[in-house]
């Protein structure tokens, strides 16, 4: 893929003049809206019982899908591992309340299996959710040690946060390119300068792993602190339950070399599908047909059979975030990957990063009810 390219937005290069009129429309409105955070307008901490409730926020500067959520998945665990009870928020796609009050999303389903020891919560206005929460007489027991993880939280600046992580996608960098809809940028490369924590993700190309780096110290001014990829260890094989309805329900799991020559169709809505495409030809498998919808989008299993039936593939594979979205389970076997992230440098330092920015929040929590006490005393 051509340079250009790779920084062009989602329109089409004949629409160009009309994407560089929005695109500088959009960037005046971005960089106004950012100036009132950076001077504190709008932005209120997460403070519950009299405790600041620390925040770590995971985002990106780009359209599309940098690996967010397997990178929150990892920070859950970390955190759980050191004796906090982690919280994601996200905004949650087409969230919709089931019939308990529960609000789900493709992606809050998806944490329920790759995060377990985490509690989800979902909603766009995000700080009112997790105070209602926060505030409930079922979190009493657990609320002192909870962090909140924001999902996609960047530019999410209202709720102030302890630490803020930003990935760059190393096979769509995007810091070269414009803004919204000329470019994929959500707002000025510049914005990265913001970052506690740089991670370029998706980094399995040398290549691409260097041109990445590259700009981002170009436009951070320093260079990024870790580098990972996404890898699939293993894969789960799903059936339907025996009378066609419940919960998709695994039936074994294997080695991911196990698919090693299979003819697959490839189906993924996901905010970069290339990316996943890629991976399933890196396990070795041949991919007979492509099937893409935008990011969030669901697949119907009438499709999926009939993809299966023209390709004359052996199998469909797609993501767990996909999976959650199914109306019913095809009849063609099914299977979803297993996906984590691995770490080529810095993990160490990302996992200080995180912890260090909770034990300051906490400490300055301590330190502010001392004072409070303090002065009630008084």
């Amino acid at each position: 893929m051509a340079r250009a390219d790779r920084a062009r937005g989602p329109l089409p290069a004949l629409l160009a003049p009309i994407a560089w009129c929005a695109a500088r429309v959009y960037g005046f409105a971005v960089a106004r809206r950012n100036k009132a955070f950076d001077a504190g307008r709008g932005v209120h901490a997460l403070e519950v019982s009299g405790r600041r409730v620390p925040v770590i926020s995971v985002g990106n500067l780009s359209a599309g899908g940098t690996g967010k959520s397997p990178l929150v998945a990892w920070i859950a665990v970390e955190l759980a591992r050191s004796g906090s009870r982690p919280v994601i928020a996200l905004r949650g796609y087409r969230a919709a309340r089931d019939a308990r009050g529960v609000v789900h999303s493709d992606e809050a389903d998806e944490y329920e299996t790759t995060a377990p020891e985490a509690k989800v919560v979902v909603g766009a206005r995000r700080r009112e959710e997790l105070l209602s929460v926060l505030g409930s007489a079922a979190s009493e027991a657990w609320r002192p040690r909870a962090v909140v993880v924001l999902d996609d939280g960047f530019q999410h600046r209202q709720l102030a946060r302890d630490l803020d992580i930003v990935l760059v996608d190393a096979t769509r960098p995007a810091l070269d390119g414009d803004v919204l809809p000329l470019g994929w940028l959500r707002e000025g490369a510049e914005g990265i300068r913001r970052a506690d924590v740089v991670i370029l993700t998706k980094a399995h190309d040398a290549d691409a792993r260097d041109r990445a780096a590259a700009l981002v110290a170009r436009a951070r001014g320093r260079p990024h602190d870790a580098v990972c990829e996404h890898r699939w260890p293993s894969f789960t094989l799903f059936e339907a339950a025996a009378d066609g309805g419940g919960e998709p329900r695994p039936r074994f799991e294997c080695p991911i070399d196990a698919l090693d020559g299979r003819t697959v169709v490839s189906a993924c809505a996901l905010g970069n599908p290339s990316h996943f495409h890629g991976m399933v030809e890196r396990a070795g498998m041949h991919i007979a047909a492509r099937l893409e919808r935008a990011d969030h989008m669901p697949f119907t299993a009438v499709e999926l059979d009939r993809a299966v039936a023209r390709a004359r593939a052996e199998l469909v594979i797609t993501s767990r975030k996909d999976l959650v979205k199914l109306d019913r389970l095809p009849e063609a076997p099914l299977v979803v990957p297993d996906l984590s992230i691995g770490f080529s440098e810095g993990e160490d330092r990302v996992r200080a990063s995180v912890l260090g920015a909770v034990a300051a929040a906490s400490a300055d929590s301590v330190t502010r009810l001392s004072a409070r006490s303090g002065r009630d005393s008084a």
